[in-house]
């Protein structure tokens, strides 16, 4: 399930915008893999992955990395507080 979401945003970053669905699409996957992998407890074990989603998305509009980023935080709070901490 993280795959099919590293793999949609190594295609975007590659090929350049999509359109709506397919981002929808990845989203609501992301989400889907976060829930199973908490659910599992293995988050420390998939962080950085997940991390990097996040960061390769970056630059990918329709509001995607915004999205992104939300979900990432609402599973890694604790990246949340190590940023306050380092600032």
């Amino acid at each position: 399930m993280l795959f099919y979401v590293e793999t949609g945003v190594d295609f975007t970053n590659d090929f350049g915008d999509i359109d709506e669905n397919f981002y929808l699409s990845v989203e609501k996957m992301y989400v889907q893999a976060l829930t199973l992998i908490r659910k599992e407890g293995f988050l420390d074990k998939f962080a950085d992955r997940a991390k990097n989603v996040m960061i390769n998305s970056d630059d990918i509009g329709w509001g995607f990395s915004d999205y992104i980023s939300d979900v990432y935080y609402d599973f890694y709070q604790d990246d949340i507080d190590e940023e306050d901490e380092n600032n």
